[in-house]
């Protein structure tokens, strides 16, 4: 299994659980889709879209996890979407 879509069914997971536990619509749709994105970039091998959506993940939960320090989701999502970036990086390379 292609390590995108290890990181986009766990993405997607964790916006599912933002959804149950917090009624959050944001976190159901932003991790519903940005993890359906990665599920969808390992199984065609789109890297350098699967980099763009890590990044863009990063970007956006990275500060969120600076300055509330909190693991979840922010800090989860940080480490699994800096790991997922590496990865596809190295496939592009």
């Amino acid at each position: 299994m292609d390590v995108n879509v290890a990181v986009g069914v766990c993405v997607a997971a964790g916006g599912v659980m933002g959804y149950v536990k917090k009624k959050s619509i944001p976190s159901l749709l932003a991790g519903g889709l940005s993890g359906a994105g990665l599920v969808a970039c390992g199984v065609m091998s789109y890297f350098k879209s699967a980099a763009s959506l890590s990044a863009l993940l990063l970007m956006m939960m990275g500060p969120n996890f600076v300055k509330s320090g909190k693991v979840m989701p922010a800090g989860m999502v940080t480490v699994l979407s800096t790991g997922s970036l590496l990865y596809n990086v190295w496939k592009l390379a």
